[in-house]
């Protein structure tokens, strides 16, 4: 499948809808008033009493078109979002997405930006930002006629379709007044199927709006993505998902910073019940935990001078100390300063804690569980039956509930919900997740997760380079960026390697800088001998970790053979392959040597034995986590006989 763009005309700028039409705009900065421009090739409309460039216009005041929105293009280059420049004709003028500047100078970007004709560019797509003078001027949300609607998308979209087409889907993806339209078809050109993206035109995006508010619902809100596809034989569906975020290709943002206000105003134009919003929607509109607390009462009764009534059964002896456990352990939500008085005991020394507790389900005052201790005063039923369902282990319960359940004890406002409070999406936490990133990675990621791994696997940065900017120096692996694509090489012995993605120069030199462990350490100062730095030491008696160069910890596989110079109280090993006098160890040990096949993986620390006392060193050896003797307890280990 070849991918290819249909970016020649780019539909982007302002426009005013206008009716039930959509035109485009010029806004004056100096009399408030808004030109309008009919579309290309169409008659002039009633009123368009003005030209502009041949086409028919009109001039009105802002406050008659309630709604205008803005569109700009995006198009995905090598791996990266890019805005497009309005220019037309020739090169692309692209303006990454991204804003680190360390990075973009390793994708060899020139403040920013790039240029590349249009056959370079593997997608297309269309933001809108709605502008919206009064809520009047939006579409009347639960109305309209949803089939006509349909009809009117799939015959918009027949306008711009290539010859060839056999299949085309249109995405549109919005929360409040942000939106991502994008179309492709695919098709057959002569030369084999192509997918080619497409500008949509202006009014494909206000079609799809009105169709999300047509299908608005009170109580469940309306979809947030929804994919319209039509083939050659005119036969269309339409999927949507009113539950999940869109798959952004760039999520709304305000110079670069993801903003809420998108999300709030989703809320704002279609509501829906709080139990219907999404828990992505809810934190990222920044509204308040959806938690209703059961307070717990001390006693059922307490007039100030009288002897409190409690009317509630004991707690059974064998729950007691679960119940206390619980009540006491749970976390507390608010404290103030200084014990309260005993009202069994007016008269005595305050000695009842000013604090209360909470699960996340349940507030109770500390004087709860004080009580139950102290005079055996048994909370209410409902809450003794809550611990012994939860099983008298109090569950772990976060610091925005607490912080929720503070508020609703001294009546101020719920703390809002923020982004933080969802599961970390960064790409890096996802492949570490998941395995695999779930969509097309971008490069900018791609360096991400490939400079975190030569990290974790002890890579020296002076070992390598990577980016445009990367000049091959002779002995160090380079990763950088050409006129095509990228390329990997190491001067003067190894040629270029040339990648037309990045993904695939990532995998290739990252596995070149790990088959070979030396390759890793050039110009790397010797790592730390600190114990306090590696999880696995040497046993007493055994040389220590400044003995050994080029500490790695790795793992060794079911099946290795490893041979031990000495007895099995011991943790260091070697390679079955090592000379004693390579070892450098004291040459009373070379009578004892033992093999030992491993038989479960091992995590150890490996490293070069260096020279001592006359020997030449050089052996690959190993530290065991723990003495041999252990290791063949546990069966971890077996005897060479």
């Amino acid at each position: 499948m070849r991918y290819r763009v249909q970016a020649a005309e780019r539909p982007d700028g302002l426009y005013a809808v206008w009716g039930d039409t959509v035109f485009a705009a010029q806004r004056s900065t100096e009399d408030g008033t808004l030109l309008l421009i009919a579309p290309p090739g169409e008659a002039a409309p009633e009123g368009f009493d003005r030209d502009w460039n041949g086409r028919p216009a009109r001039v009105v005041l802002n406050g008659e078109v309630g709604a205008t929105f803005s569109l700009q293009s995006y198009g995905r280059f090598d791996d990266e979002h890019f805005q497009i420049a309005p220019n037309t004709g020739g090169e692309l003028t692209l303006r990454w997405a991204g804003e680190d500047a360390a990075r973009a100078a390793e994708l060899g970007l020139t403040d920013f930006s790039t240029t590349a004709s249009p056959s370079r560019l593997t997608a297309l797509w269309q933001t809108r930002h709605d502008f919206v003078e009064s809520p009047e001027a939006r579409p009347e949300i639960g109305t309209g006629d949803q089939s006509a609607l349909l009809r009117a998308i799939g015959r918009t979209l027949l306008r711009v379709l290539p010859p060839g087409w056999q299949r085309v889907g249109a995405q549109f993806r919005q929360v409040g007044d942000y939106s991502e339209l994008e179309v492709r078809s695919v098709g057959d050109e002569g030369n084999g199927p192509v997918s080619v993206s497409i500008a949509a035109p202006p009014e494909l995006g206000s079609l799809f709006a009105r169709l999300r508010a047509a299908m608005h619902q009170p109580e469940t809100g309306t979809w947030f993505q929804g994919t319209f596809t039509l083939d050659s034989e005119s036969h269309f569906d339409f999927d949507f998902d009113a539950e999940q975020e869109p798959t952004w290709r760039l999520a709304p943002n305000e110079g670069g910073k993801p903003s809420p206000r998108a999300y709030a105003t989703e809320l704002a134009i279609f509501p829906r019940d709080t139990k219907h919003v999404p828990a992505w929607l809810s934190a990222k509109a920044g509204l308040p935990l959806d938690i209703v607390f059961r307070h717990a009462k001390v006693v059922d009764a307490h007039n100030e001078g009288e002897r409190p009534v409690v009317n509630r059964p004991p707690v059974p002896p064998e729950m007691m100390r679960g119940v206390l456990d619980y009540l006491f352990r749970s976390p507390v939500a608010l404290t103030r300063p200084g014990p309260q008085p005993d009202i069994f005991t007016p008269n005595g020394p305050p000695d009842v804690p000013n604090a209360f507790h909470t699960d996340g389900v349940w507030i109770w005052p500390a004087a709860v569980p004080h009580y139950l201790r102290k005079y055996g005063v048994p909370p209410e039923p409902e809450l003794i039956e809550h611990i012994r369902a939860a099983g008298f282990r109090p569950p772990l319960v976060g610091e925005l509930v607490r912080a929720t359940a503070e508020a609703e004890i001294v009546g101020k406002p719920r703390p809002p919900q923020t982004a933080a409070d969802l599961p970390d999406e960064n790409v890096r936490t996802r492949v570490e997740r998941d395995g695999e990133p779930s969509r097309d990675i971008r490069a900018v990621e791609v360096l991400d997760v490939l400079y975190q791994r030569l990290a974790e696997h002890g890579v020296a940065p002076t070992s390598y380079r990577i980016g445009a900017n990367a000049v091959p120096e002779p002995g160090l692996w380079t990763l950088r960026r050409t006129e095509s694509g990228w390329e990997v090489s190491r001067p003067p012995t190894d040629e270029p390697v040339a990648f037309a993605k990045l993904e695939e120069a990532a995998r290739f030199f990252l596995g070149t800088l790990l088959l070979y462990p030396a390759r890793a350490a050039v110009g790397a100062n010797e790592e730390s001998d600190n114990p306090a730095d590696w999880p696995i030491l040497p046993l007493r008696g055994e040389p220590p970790l400044n003995f050994f160069r080029r500490k790695r910890i790795v793992v060794l596989p079911s099946g290795t053979t490893v041979q031990r110079f000495g007895n099995e109280t011991g943790n260091l090993v070697h390679a079955e392959s090592a000379r004693f006098i390579e070892t450098s160890l004291a040459a009373d040990r070379e009578r004892e040597r033992r093999l030992y096949r491993v038989v479960r993986p091992l995590r150890v620390v490996t490293g070069i034995t260096a020279p001592w006392n006359g020997t030449p060193g050089g052996a690959v050896a190993y530290v065991l986590p723990r003495p041999i003797a252990q290791h063949l307890e546990a069966g971890a280990l077996s005897r060479v006989q």
